[in-house]
């Protein structure tokens, strides 16, 4: 069955089918002349309809379904991706510490007691290498007597001695501190560390050999003597420290801070 309503020639052909119709089914039911008037328009009103242009007639009959307009279809929603997190960097790692080897540090002082000064590689006590000599001596005076140094004697200028304690020999140049030495008390080497001054390893006159090279395992010899009279040294982090050996070549006589490898030497050494 053909549901396609009819166009063109169909179309028109269909039209005049359709008033011909009208027109004889109005004649037919024409009543008496007294009401002709009344007909008349109602046939005049039915071919005004049928009347209308050929383009349009179709609609105005309702024969042919007028064309709709579709809703416009939805725009399709765009879903933006989730975004994952990434991480800003690498995931932290904590790396292994290490306990540095701790090292010997200057213990505090008493200014009226030697025995808890410290000798350093630019300092022995309160007298540093470098500073004005007056200064750096007054500062003795509180534990140490000066002792006289007259031309005939054996006993340095600037020597400075208390009783049972290491001896303090401070050496200077145009008024300037150039190197400290401490000393034995007296003229034999001692077989025991002597109360007065010692390193922060604990090290000074009197200590034997043995503790000299376990308390700075980079020690080097340097001078020609080995045993009795040789002089050793190491390098700390302020200077350098040397350290002579007495006459039984086993304990430490000396110890000397300075710049200047050569220690002082008085005319009866010679």
């Amino acid at each position: 069955m053909n549901t396609e309503p009819p166009q063109g020639d169909d179309l028109q052909q269909m039209l005049v089918t359709m008033k011909h119709n009208v027109l004889a089914r109005a004649e037919l039911d024409r009543p008496a002349p007294r009401r002709r008037g009344h007909r008349a328009g109602i046939v005049i009103g039915i071919i005004a309809v049928l009347g209308i242009g050929v383009g349009s007639g179709a609609v105005a009959l309702g024969m042919v379904p007028q064309p709709f307009t579709a809703a416009p279809a939805p725009s399709p929603t765009v879903t933006e991706p989730t975004q994952t997190p990434t991480k800003s960097s690498a995931p932290v790692v904590n790396e292994p510490t290490t306990t540095p080897t701790p090292t010997p540090t200057r213990k505090p002082f008493a200014l009226d007691d030697p025995s808890t000064w410290t000798i350093s590689g630019n300092e022995v006590g309160p007298v540093a290498v470098g500073g004005a000599d007056d200064a750096e001596s007054d500062d003795l005076k509180s534990a140490y007597r000066l002792l006289p140094s007259p031309e005939s004697s054996c006993t340095l200028p600037g020597t400075w001695a208390r009783d049972g304690s290491a001896t303090i020999h401070v050496a200077s140049e145009d008024g300037r501190v150039v190197g400290v030495e401490v000393q034995p008390p007296g003229d034999t080497t001692p077989d025991s560390l002597v109360p007065g001054p010692t390193t922060a390893a604990g090290i000074g006159v009197g200590s034997t050999f043995e503790d000299l090279r376990a308390a700075y395992p980079d020690l080097v010899q340097s001078s020609d003597l080995t045993g009795p009279w040789s002089m050793w040294e190491t390098d700390v982090a302020d200077g350098t420290l040397r350290f002579q050996i007495g006459n039984d070549g086993d304990h430490v006589n000396s110890v000397w801070v300075s710049a200047n490898w050569n220690r002082p030497t008085a005319k009866c050494d010679i």
